[in-house]
């Protein structure tokens, strides 16, 4: 029988071994080999290189499930206090950790200041969403003023409208519901909380990015600002309500504002929520559905609930679950981009079995019994091997090379998202060069082969979202092998044109996209992450360049530099003429715009005698 993952019952140790029953650490009880119980590392992972950091020891007396729900405890009553918090730093700093040398090496940092808006500024706000007696909330502002506003929901016509908005414009990912049921519920004429209606998070949150998508004039009462401060309040009270949908809903919640802040350049509440978002899909079970692993229907999943998850009633359901689960797999790696702090989905540790997800139509065609598309597969075991240590997973066979599905647009964004956080993952383990390695090499060709493979599953579909999308993956693919490779520039050549090739391929593919068609008040917040990345290797180069003229060159080098300067700064300024066009929609990709148009115009002006030619401040 196969063991539950959330089973208590320790492993049973080796006959031979001495070591007290379940005190075994958790890479051994991975590998299946004898450990000796030391602290802070054993003998066996001492003896395994890339190992010793991954030498831990399970909490006594606590299940994964009661760890998992204690987290999402505290992620409930620590949220508020974040957000307030958050107003009081002095700035907030999003950086990108290639490698680990010193500033002069290393990317350019940029800090991060905290978007509060307009809420600095204002009292304490006790917003009442009537009829809900349960949606009352202090905003995280000062806490010396009592004024009070009542906000009931909005009128029947207006609710329409930042519906509307919001499913007309919020294109990037995030959304995994269906769009047109969840529009016919949302604009049911019952009350607010009614169990036929979206929970109540949910409708705060996408009146929220409703109103912020919107081009109307800001309303003095049904603002972003008020409908933000009820989201906050009612995804602590959803979760203790009997909302038949309340989990799947939370979660969409949670991953809203998530990419709500993430937009807003605040990494402190979006990794928060991002973190929630994950722990809610592990607790119910949705990284095994259709898993071996799975509970054994009837028991409950969800602790924390006091339910039942009970088996989704239809195939849209399903796919629903399975896209909620992808959704914050990809939210979360797009904050490992963002930040680099480490991922929330412990992948070592936990069994990811659920299929990649399809769109809607395409799962309830292949449930009909219709197959899926055709597969690829590229071989490259090592790479399972020396991070995961094994197999059998959905993510741990598209790691080893084993990818037989998942060919929509939101399971090829997961798969981007996975392989940069994975190439980050591993210039943060290794800084420097140490050489070839089973683990690089294997990654390396596994992101040749995802970019070779990603057009044939996604120009079937030649709809506008689909062309955005598409962008979107391959500039998260692009990035990852400059992430990948960027430790090795100065010792490998095949690192370093790679290295340049990717960043070049980026600006091919912004040469390549119609923007006149994308909705300007809105676009995906990790193309500003991204394409800071890539403008930061031109940069680079750039200021290589001017180092080696500045040592004095032959004619014959000159001309070279030269042309290869004028090529690098035009595609540094195809960068930055992109960022600007879209940050009216974004304080994080404002920011970024103007950081790396600062560093630009330092390389610009450093050599007052040549302006022509750059200095970079920030090399690799």
């Amino acid at each position: 029988m196969t063991r539950s993952f959330f089973s208590t019952s320790p492993t049973s140790p080796s006959p031979r071994s001495n070591l007290p029953r379940g005190k075994a650490c958790m890479s051994c009880r991975r590998r299946k080999i004898k450990c000796d119980g030391r602290k802070p590392v054993c003998s066996q992972c001492l003896r395994s290189p890339g190992t010793a950091d991954d030498c831990e020891y399970p909490l006594e007396g606590r299940s994964r499930t009661q760890q998992l729900e204690e987290t999402i405890k505290k992620l409930q009553t620590r949220i508020g206090e974040l957000e307030a918090s958050a107003n009081d730093q002095s700035s907030i700093l999003l950086h990108e950790p290639y490698d680990g040398t010193d500033s002069a090496s290393s990317f350019v940092g940029l800090d991060i200041p905290p978007y509060t808006e307009s809420w600095s500024s204002q009292p304490v706000i006790d917003i009442h969403v009537s009829p809900s007696p349960t949606s009352r909330v202090n905003t995280p502002t000062s806490a010396s003023s009592s004024s009070t506003l009542v906000l009931e929901e909005p009128p029947p016509d207006m609710m329409e409208r930042l519906v509307d908005t919001f499913l007309n414009n919020y294109t990037h990912v995030g959304f995994f519901l269906d769009p047109s049921s969840f529009r016919q519920s949302a604009l049911l004429p019952f009350q607010f909380g009614h169990y036929d209606r979206p929970s109540p998070a949910l409708l705060s949150v996408v009146y929220m990015w409703g109103s912020r998508l919107s081009h109307a004039p800001r309303h003095t009462v049904y603002n972003e600002d008020a409908f933000l401060v009820c989201t906050l309040q009612n995804i602590h009270q959803d979760l203790g309500g009997n909302h038949p949908h309340r989990v799947i809903h939370a979660i969409q919640a949670e991953v809203l504002l998530s990419l709500y802040y993430l937009t807003l350049g605040r990494p402190v509440e979006g990794i928060y929520h991002s973190s929630a978002a994950v722990s809610l899909a592990i607790s119910a079970n949705l990284h095994l559905i259709k898993s071996p692993h799975h509970l054994v229907v009837g028991q409950p999943c969800f602790g924390v609930l006091e339910s039942n998850f009970s088996p989704p009633a239809h195939a849209r359901e399903e796919c629903e679950r399975i896209n909620a689960f992808w959704t914050a797999v990809i939210v979360t790696n797009y904050w490992v981009a963002a930040h680099g702090s480490p991922s929330a989905l412990p992948y070592r540790d936990t069994p990811i079995d659920t299929p990649w997800p399809h769109d809607v139509e395409d799962y309830v065609s292949i449930a009909g019994g219709m197959s899926p598309p055709t597969s690829y597969s590229t071989q490259s075991p090592e790479y399972s091997q020396h991070i995961f240590d094994n197999g059998g997973g959905t993510i741990a066979k598209f790691l080893s090379g084993l990818n037989v599905d998942g060919y929509s647009s939101l399971a090829m964004l997961a798969k981007a998202s996975i392989l940069l956080e994975r190439a980050i993952t591993f210039s943060t383990r290794y800084p420097s060069d140490h050489g070839s390695s089973p683990a690089f090499d294997s990654l390396d060709v596994l992101l040749e082969q995802f970019l070779l493979n990603l057009p044939l599953g996604l120009e079937l579909n030649g709809t506008d979202s689909t062309r955005r999308n598409l962008m979107v993956i391959q500039t998260l693919a692009q990035v990852a092998i400059i992430r990948l490779h960027a430790s090795r520039i100065h010792t490998s050549n095949v690192s370093r044109s790679k290295y340049l090739s990717a960043a070049r391929a980026v600006v091919h593919l912004i040469n390549s996209s119609d923007f006149s068609n994308w909705n300007s008040a809105h676009v995906d917040p990790i193309l500003g992450i991204l394409w800071t990345t890539v403008g930061e290797v031109f940069i680079g180069e750039l200021s290589n360049i001017q180092q080696q003229q500045s040592f004095g060159v032959d004619y014959g080098v000159e001309a070279r530099l030269a042309q290869q300067h004028h090529e690098l700064t035009s595609c540094l300024e195809t960068i930055l003429s992109t960022m600007r066009t879209f940050a009216t929609s974004s304080p994080l990709i404002d920011y970024f715009s103007s950081r790396v148009d600062g560093a630009h115009r330092a390389i610009l002006n450093i050599n007052s005698g040549s302006p022509a030619h750059s200095v970079g401040q920030a090399a690799y």
